[in-house]
């Protein structure tokens, strides 16, 4: 056991050092798997999701293995592990994503009355660039930056939306383009406009999650339970010598693959879905046409 135990710990050790230290690689080969990562992690280093998950899973795999003797057991637990780094990330994401949500009908408050008050489009996003909403600051700091750098402003909203990844950030950029590019006095209605729709969709979604919230915690105990259970049996020793037989890695393997289905099932049924990015769908359009 000992030798399994340095063998577990030394690989963990040198997936961390290949993820720090291999060079990056535009397509395919090293690159790849790094594209794939930030596509699933958006917004966290490739490099960190990949030592988190490393690290987490050998460290869960050894404790397991510590604890209840049964290297199957230590399989799945490691598996198990090795993928919560990712679901926290994501999750960490998804509510940063949502406080900006909930910020933007100030910011766009703050910027239509900037408008009526006199101010021109560059000046209205200085002003919201300093008064603005904590969690959008920095994005609107980022945009008087670039057309202060470029003097492009349409490319300054367009990089800020892009960055945020939000559908609100994609039509408030949107409607400042098309303001930029041909003038008209209508901007602050619409503006105004738009952060009504966004505080009534704001209201009706939090009333449904706080309704569809007993479904992710049906989902939590459904998942973990049946691995408590597991872990009270195999303190047993024959029910080690059980799990370590071809037909308990069968049923192990049958059990998380079930475990995993089931809890997906039960989150993707109490998540809302969330409306397509005006951005995205464009490029991909234009990349379409293009090929």
């Amino acid at each position: 056991m000992r030798a399994l135990l340095a063998l577990a710990g030394g690989f963990g050790v040198f997936c961390c050092y290949d993820a720090w230290t291999r060079p990056e690689g535009p397509q395919g080969g090293a690159g790849t798997w790094r594209v794939r990562v930030a596509a699933l992690v958006p917004g966290a280093p490739p490099r960190t999701v990949a030592t988190l998950g490393t690290a987490s899973g050998v460290g869960a795999g050894i404790v397991a293995l510590v604890l209840v003797g049964s290297v199957n057991v230590a399989l799945v637990a490691a598996l198990a592990a090795a993928v919560m780094p990712v679901a926290a990330l994501r999750g960490r994401e998804r509510r940063r994503r949502r406080r900006q949500r909930a910020c933007w009908p100030e910011a766009i408050d703050l910027l239509s009355g900037s408008l009526r008050a006199g101010e021109t489009l560059p000046g209205a996003l200085a002003v919201v660039a300093e008064r603005g909403p904590e969690p959008l600051v920095g994005a609107f700091r980022q945009i008087v930056a670039d057309h202060r750098i470029s003097g492009d402003l349409d490319a300054a909203l367009r990089g800020a939306a892009d960055a945020l990844g939000d559908p609100v950030a994609d039509r408030v950029s949107a409607v400042l383009r098309i303001a930029h590019r041909v003038g008209g006095r209508e901007t602050g209605r619409v503006l105004r406009t738009l952060s009504a729709f966004l505080r009534e969709d704001l209201a009706v979604r939090a009333e449904i999650e706080a309704r569809q919230s007993w479904t992710r915690v049906a989902a939590r105990v459904a998942a973990g339970a049946p691995w408590v259970v597991l872990l009270l049996v195999a303190t047993r020793p024959e029910a080690v010598a059980a799990y370590d037989s071809p037909a308990g890695l069968v049923v192990l393997v049958l059990g998380a693959a079930a475990t995993l289905t089931g809890y997906r099932l039960m989150v993707a049924i109490g998540r809302l879905p969330e409306p397509p990015r005006l951005g995205t769908r464009a490029r991909t359009g234009a990349g379409e046409g293009d090929a």
